[in-house]
């Protein structure tokens, strides 16, 4: 697996050395190589690492079997004491227990004088 890098790193120095040699002030093509040839190196080395293609914004997080982001139940805004509902495309924190050492005593039935 070590030598799966070396193949990008050749893309990545041809990439560079026609950058350099774009000409005019914008670059624009050479510079467009240049970051493309980046961005799959990275993305490469990121996933043959064991990590996803791309960071994975807030709410997901990366299946390393696939290597893409999945989305987290309730876009992981849940909080310790809260469990995600979700229904269809809409999620909801719904809470597991009253939060900290809340005692509730019901009343006691009142005695019925016969």
């Amino acid at each position: 697996m070590s030598m799966q890098w070396k193949p990008w790193c050749v893309v990545v120095l041809m990439a560079v050395g026609l950058g350099c040699k774009s000409g005019g002030s914008g670059g624009g093509v050479g510079d467009a190589i240049v970051n493309t040839a980046i961005a799959v190196t990275a993305s490469s080395v990121s996933r043959s690492n064991g990590g996803c293609y791309a960071v994975c914004p807030t709410g997901t997080t990366c299946d390393e079997a696939t290597g893409y982001c999945v989305s987290l139940p309730c876009r992981g805004r849940c909080k310790t004491n809260e469990q995600c509902v979700e229904n269809g495309l809409d999620g909801q924190c719904i809470a597991l227990s009253l939060p900290g050492d809340v005692e509730v005593n019901p009343p006691k039935a009142a005695k019925s004088d016969p």
